[in-house]
């Protein structure tokens, strides 16, 4: 029997995973990327593990889909905390990329990269090709939207007072992104402000190291996270809500600087302008690395989520699939690695005319995708984030019973429902 063809399009970490476990479940697969790099966003996200994140990353290692979190594992710089987080570590981002891609070949996962898909080829309910901006054409037997949910130059320019040309995305570059299941003609939600402006801002802003004073640098490379009191005038619990609601109250009265190997991240602060910036200790001279406009403004995401059941199947298609935060309103590197994963397997398994695997909700990473898809189908729930590590849902975790920071319980809760190393081999 021929090998499934499965079209992954977006190489963040969301479709590499997918890539992966749909390469380790006998998938022939092609990954295409829009840029130059895999890992989008996490060329400059660096934190993992902290508070729930522990438990997704080991049940996702208990199932057999931890690769992409193993890669990481091994590229530590830190183990450092902030405000109201544990047991985390911090990746070097400058050579997170080549890390990650390397698992990725390693799997036998074909990378096409360079490539930004801009329209599909649909037959009934099924998806037959995705369409390159060269008119190059992809078919596949099943298919992942991994395109995520950050907004574009014409996005960010309407709801986010300009592009800021991050080095994240690139969109200058490389073009904007475009949603596969919005032009397949799935529904598009997404999130809104307070105010109601569609989507939310970027968290976190990038300092030049050698931008902060000699004692500062010095002692986030010792330390790894350094969280300063911010001067009372320029604290803004507003931004709470603009950045996503994924952070507490707490986390906004502090400048929480995190070393992540090529800079210096200023975790959750969504903006400061360079003048308030350099009134804090330490950061007088700072000069902000990314976005370029982070000072005032940041990239605009969550503006293109897509409904779908427990599979990651997108309602309404028999072979699109959906990853990272295209797949609901769950935000963060951890989490868009776990739903990565799902999608991957799920994929392979509809090719083959076989029943999804959909994960019991007395697990972590189960009770969190059905969660996240729920929280689609009510206007309340796309009003903030999602995250294994803060607010809503770790409290949740922890009423559940699935947060605990033995990660052997993680792997006892998958060994129960006898799901260990399920993603790592073809389904029977």
């Amino acid at each position: 029997m021929a090998r499934p063809k499965i079209v992954v399009v977006g190489g963040g970490f969301s479709g590499c995973a997918a890539a992966i476990t749909a390469a380790k479940a006998g998938g022939d697969v092609l990954l295409i990327e829009r840029t130059d790099m895999l890992t989008a966003a996490g060329l400059r996200a660096g934190r993992m593990n902290f508070n729930g994140k522990l438990v997704a990353a080991e049940e996702a290692k208990a199932l057999g889909g931890g690769d992409v979190f193993e890669a990481l594992e091994s590229i530590i710089l830190h183990r450092g905390n902030i405000v109201d987080e544990l047991h985390g570590y911090i990746y070097n981002t400058a050579i997170v990329e080549p890390t990650v891609r390397r698992t990725v070949e390693k799997a036998g996962v074909k990378l096409q990269l360079c490539t930004r898909i801009t329209d599909v080829e649909k037959e009934g309910s099924a998806i037959r090709a995705v369409v390159a901006h060269d008119k190059s054409r992809y078919a596949g037997d099943a298919f992942i939207d991994c395109s995520g949910t950050f907004g574009g130059v014409a996005v960010c320019t309407k709801w986010g007072k300009g592009c800021v040309m991050c080095a994240t995305y690139r969109c200058m570059t490389f073009g904007d992104r475009v949603s596969i299941a919005t032009k397949a003609g799935a529904p598009e939600l997404m999130r809104h402000r307070p105010d109601g402006t569609p989507g939310v801002m970027g968290a976190a802003i990038t300092i030049f190291k050698e931008s902060l004073a000699p004692d500062l640098q010095k002692r986030l490379e010792q330390e790894g996270a350094v969280s300063i009191p911010l001067p009372k005038e320029i604290i803004d619990y507003s931004k709470q809500h603009s950045i996503g609601g994924i952070r507490s109250r707490r986390q906004m009265e502090f400048l929480n600087v995190v070393d992540i190997g090529l800079s210096a991240k200023c975790v959750g602060i969504g903006f400061l302008t360079l003048r308030d910036l350099r009134t804090v200790r330490g950061l007088e001279e700072a000069i902000i690395e990314d976005p370029w406009g982070g000072g005032l403004y940041n990239n605009i995401n969550k503006v293109s989520m897509t409904p779908r059941d427990d599979s990651l199947l997108t309602r309404g298609f028999s072979n699109l699939f959906l990853g990272g935060e295209k797949a609901g309103p769950g935000t963060g590197i951890a989490e868009v690695l776990v739903v990565g994963a799902l999608a991957g397997h799920n994929a392979v398994r509809q090719a083959m005319d076989m029943a999804p695997l959909i994960l019991p909700r007395t697990t972590a990473i189960g009770d969190f995708i059905a969660f996240t898809g729920e929280m689609m189908d009510q206007p309340e729930g796309l009003k903030e984030g999602y995250s294994f590590a803060h607010t809503t849902y770790f409290d949740r975790m922890k009423a559940l019973n699935t947060y605990s920071p033995d990660p052997q319980a993680a792997h006892e809760r998958i060994k129960t429902h006898g799901l260990t190393g399920i993603l790592a081999q073809p389904p029977v």
